[in-house]
């Protein structure tokens, strides 16, 4: 790990337990085991190194959506499936819980925002964005073509993402990992959402 990968990583554990506004450069420093002036060889402030962190955050989501294959859709570009399968459901319902609650990142990069959510209108949005507007966006584009090629019952899209993604997103708030109970409760989630909305 680089000297500013060691700041990056520092600054998101300091900002993901005590928040962004209690944490000072000095503080990172120490974390880090530099001397302050140090640290501006390589960011030009504490809000450089947030703003650094979140592209690297984001950066790591949409590799992780490559890796699942999610990429398409994610794009609009869907490919031809056969109905809707709970195992493939799960499967990646079960991926994407597990990298957002376990990934040392990401589950440091969601608390953070948690934290801040009250503190800045900005991150708050942000917040919003990421973990719910844009995951119910998706799931709608996604729900929109299953209706739309006659492979679930016609609904509000909207309505069914809302209805899908509600659960899982309280079990990621709920459960700080991945553990036999959450797995119980996501399969039932998903085994009670095909049997409403299959044809």
């Amino acid at each position: 790990m680089t000297t500013k990968e060691k700041i990056i990583y520092e600054a998101l554990c300091l900002f993901s337990t005590r928040g962004y506004g209690a944490v000072s450069v000095r503080d990172i420093s120490r974390a880090v085991g530099i001397k302050e002036s140090s640290l501006y060889n390589h960011f030009a402030n504490k809000q450089d190194i947030f703003d650094t962190i979140v592209f690297v955050c984001q950066t790591r989501a949409m590799d992780s959506y490559i890796a699942l294959n999610m990429q398409d859709t994610l794009a609009g570009n869907f490919k031809p499936c056969e109905g809707i399968a709970i195992e493939q459901l799960l499967l990646i319902t079960t991926s994407l819980y597990k990298f957002y609650v376990e990934d040392d990142y990401m589950s440091k990069f969601r608390q953070m925002l948690m934290i801040e959510q009250f503190n800045s209108d900005a991150i708050g949005e942000m917040y919003r964005q990421i973990f719910i507007d844009a995951a119910i966006e998706h799931q709608t584009e996604l729900f929109k073509h299953l209706m739309n090629q006659g492979w679930i019952r016609v609904a509000d899209p909207g309505a069914v993402a809302l209805d899908f993604y509600g659960p899982v997103f309280l079990l990621m708030n709920k459960y700080r990992s991945y553990n036999a109970e959450v797995a119980m409760w996501l399969m039932k989630h998903i085994q009670n959402f095909v049997s409403k909305n299959a044809i």
